[in-house]
């Protein structure tokens, strides 16, 4: 699923509090509090934690993500993902095992 290439990564010792905007791609193994913007596509590891509103072309999610979600393109949540809030998205992906607690708007 997440398997691609990020342009940037945002390593596990990283806590990261504010606005994040980047263009293409980013992997996220830190941890992330605030908010997210981008036309490019948000990856959140197993080891990523990030409480933060989102809006991105796609999301995939391995890590624990609060927070309300709008991703124009997909969102897919992996076996290990978890999402605790609303997502608004064209297209669902949610395999066995993954939690989410919220309201789908497609």
């Amino acid at each position: 699923m997440s398997e691609e290439k990020a342009d940037t990564i945002i390593g596990e010792d990283i806590i990261f509090k504010g606005t994040l905007r980047f263009n293409n791609s980013l992997r996220l193994k830190g941890q992330m509090k605030g908010t997210i913007e981008s036309n490019g596509n948000l990856i959140v590891d197993e080891t990523g934690q990030v409480d933060a509103d989102i809006i991105v072309s796609s999301l995939a999610v391995n890590g624990s993500l609060r927070g309300n979600v709008e991703a124009r393109e997909k969102i897919e949540v992996g076996k290990t993902g978890s999402i605790v809030g609303d997502i608004k998205t064209p297209l669902l992906s949610i395999e066995s095992g993954a939690k989410l607690s919220g309201n789908c708007i497609m």
